[in-house]
C-alpha cells in the first residue's frame, strides 16, 4: 500500500472516531442537575478553611445551579475532623469541636466529616449563624427539669444523626434547621421518643428537599432557598404544642391535663410526641390531597387563600363543623384512644383524618390554625401561629388564634383580611395582647410559664409578646407584610 493511500485510510479512521464521539454525545441521555461528589483524599488535608474548601474543589468547575454535595467515601478518625475545627483558631468553630466532643455517640467518622466540611466551606453567612444558635442554645439547662436530662447539646446530636443518615449539601441551612428545632424532643424524650426523632428528623428532610424539587417544577421559590427563620418555622413541626390547650398532651397550660409542667417532672413519651408532631408520611398524603383538590395554584399566596377560605372556622362555613357552640362544646371526642374536649385538640393527624372522613375541619380557631399549617407546610409554605388576646372587653375575655405565612416571592410574613381583622368592626380599635410563637432553639428558660394577663400564656421564651398593643397596629403590620429581618429578630434575637 502506497504512503499516500495509508494517509487517506488514516484521516478517515479519524473522522470515524471523532463521529463517533460526537454522535455520542448528542444523542445519550444527559443527566439535567448532575450530583457533584466531594470525597476527602487519602493524603493529608490543609488545616485552615481556605485549605479544605481548595482541596474539595480544586479539579471541579460547576454551573451556579448545579446541586452539591458533600459526600465522604474514605473518612479518617472522628479527631482529625474536629482538630480541623480547632485549628481553624476562631469562633464558633473551635466551640463546635467541643460541643461534638460531648455527644454520647460520636462515632461515625463520615458524620463528623460532612458537619466539619459544612461549617469551614460555608459561603452563605446563615450556616455560621446557625452553628452559633445551636451552640447558644442546643445544651438544656438542668435546673428547668426534676428529671436527668442530657448535658451535651441536643441539637448538634440531631444533626449528628441527620450526617449518619443522609448526604448534605453546601450551606445546607435546611438540615441545620430540622435539627435546632428538634433538640428539645431529644433533651424530654424517652428512649422511643429519641428514636422516633432520629427517624422522623431524617424523613423529614428527604421530604422538604423533594418538596422543593416540586417547587421549582411549580416555578415557585424553592423552599431550600428560604431564610433560616423560615426553615426553621418550616422543620417545626410540632404544632403550637406550647399553647394553652385542652388536649391531653399540650405543652403549656397549668390547667390543661399532661402538660409541659408534667413533663417537666417525667420525660415526654412516644403517646405525647405523636401527638404533637406531624410526621413526613402524614405530610406526602396532605400533599396529595392538595393536588387532587387542585389547591395548589401558581404561587403561595394563591395557595394560601384558597387553603384558608376552605376551611374558615365558623358555624356558618358548611366545611367546617364548629364545636364552641352550646350544644356541641361539652361533649368528647375520641383522638388516639383518649376522650378529650371538642376542641384546641392540637393533633395535625387527628383534624386531617376527620377531613378525609367528612371533607370538613373540625373545632375552633386554634385547630384550624393547626390543620392549615399542616397543609400549607406539605407543599413547602412556612407557618407561624399568632395569638391575639383581648381582656376586658364586652366579650368577657377572648382571643383569636391563625397562622400567618412565608411569601417566598415578595419575602414577607403576612396573612389574609379575615384572619387578620378578627374581632372586627369597632373592635379594631381595642387593646390586645399580641404573641407570636417560638420554636424552641434556644432550650433555656423555654418552658418557663408565668400566669399574668388573659389566659396566662407562656411568658419564657417561646412567645415573643406585646402587651397591650393596638389591634389596628397588628392588622397593618402583618397585612404589610412582616420582613424576614423583623421576624428573626422576633424569632431568635429578642
Amino acid at each position: 500500500m502506497t504512503g499516500k493511500g495509508s494517509k487517506l485510510i488514516a484521516i478517515v479512521l479519524i473522522a470515524l472516531v471523532i463521529a463517533a464521539g460526537l454522535g455520542y454525545w448528542l444523542f445519550v441521555p444527559k443527566m439535567s442537575s448532575p450530583l457533584v461528589t466531594y470525597t476527602t483524599q487519602q493524603t493529608s488535608l490543609a488545616t485552615s478553611s481556605e485549605g479544605v474548601l481548595s482541596t474539595l474543589t480544586s479539579s471541579t468547575t460547576l454551573a451556579p445551579e448545579t446541586t452539591l454535595w458533600i459526600n465522604i467515601t474514605a473518612a479518617k478518625r472522628v479527631s482529625y475532623y474536629l482538630s480541623l475545627l480547632e485549628s481553624n483558631g476562631t469562633q464558633p468553630y473551635v466551640q463546635l469541636a467541643k460541643e461534638l466532643r460531648k455527644l454520647p455517640d460520636l462515632k461515625n467518622a463520615t458524620a463528623a466529616a460532612k458537619i466539619t466540611y459544612m461549617a469551614l466551606n460555608a459561603t452563605n453567612p446563615e450556616v455560621k449563624e446557625a452553628f452559633e444558635l445551636m451552640i447558644k442554645g442546643g445544651t438544656p439547662d438542668p435546673t428547668d427539669f426534676e428529671y436527668i436530662v442530657p448535658n451535651y447539646n441536643t441539637e448538634l446530636e440531631v444533626l449528628y444523626w441527620l450526617a449518619e443518615q443522609n448526604e448534605f449539601k453546601k450551606d445546607d441551612t435546611l438540615a441545620l434547621a430540622i435539627g435546632m428545632v428538634n433538640g428539645l424532643w431529644v433533651t424530654m424524650g424517652d428512649d422511643q421518643v429519641r428514636e422516633a426523632v432520629k427517624t422522623d428528623t431524617s424523613d423529614l428532610l428527604a421530604f422538604f428537599r423533594n418538596t422543593s424539587d416540586f417547587q421549582r417544577r411549580m416555578d415557585w421559590p424553592p423552599l431550600e432557598e428560604y431564610p433560616l427563620e423560615a426553615k426553621i418555622l418550616l422543620a417545626w413541626t410540632g404544632d403550637d404544642a406550647l399553647k394553652v390547650g385542652h388536649g391531653p398532651h399540650t405543652e403549656v397550660g397549668a390547667e390543661a391535663p399532661h402538660s409541659i409542667f408534667e413533663y417537666r417532672s417525667r420525660s415526654v413519651d412516644l403517646r405525647t410526641y405523636r401527638w404533637n408532631n406531624v410526621d413526613a408520611f402524614t405530610l406526602r398524603q396532605v400533599q396529595a390531597v392538595m393536588l387532587e383538590r387542585q389547591w395548589v395554584a401558581s404561587s403561595a399566596q394563591s395557595t394560601y387563600e384558597k387553603v384558608e377560605e376552605y376551611f374558615l372556622p365558623i358555624a356558618s362555613n358548611p366545611n367546617w363543623y364548629y364545636t364552641a357552640t352550646p350544644d356541641r362544646r361539652d361533649k368528647l371526642v375520641t383522638v388516639d384512644g383518649e376522650q378529650v374536649t371538642p376542641y384546641v385538640i392540637h393533633n395535625a393527624r387527628f383534624l386531617f383524618e376527620y377531613f378525609l372522613q367528612t371533607g370538613k375541619g373540625f373545632g375552633v380557631c386554634d385547630d384550624q390554625a393547626t390543620l392549615v399549617s399542616a397543609f400549607l407546610k406539605s407543599v413547602g409554605i412556612p407557618t407561624d401561629y399568632v395569638y391575639k388576646l383581648w381582656p376586658g372587653t364586652p366579650f368577657g375575655g377572648a382571643g383569636h388564634t391563625f397562622n400567618i405565612y412565608y411569601d417566598g416571592k415578595s419575602h414577607v410574613w403576612t396573612a389574609n383580611h379575615w384572619q387578620l381583622s378578627t374581632p372586627g368592626g369597632a373592635q379594631m380599635n381595642i387593646t390586645i395582647d399580641f404573641y407570636l410563637f417560638r420554636p424552641p432553639v434556644t432550650q433555656t428558660g423555654y418552658l418557663h410559664y408565668v400566669k399574668e394577663h388573659f389566659y396566662g400564656m407562656p411568658m419564657g421564651s417561646a412567645c415573643y409578646t406585646e402587651i397591650n398593643v393596638a389591634n389596628l397596629t397588628i392588622y397593618n403590620t402583618f397585612l404589610q407584610g412582616v420582613t424576614g429581618t423583623r421576624m428573626k429578630q422576633w424569632l431568635l434575637y429578642s
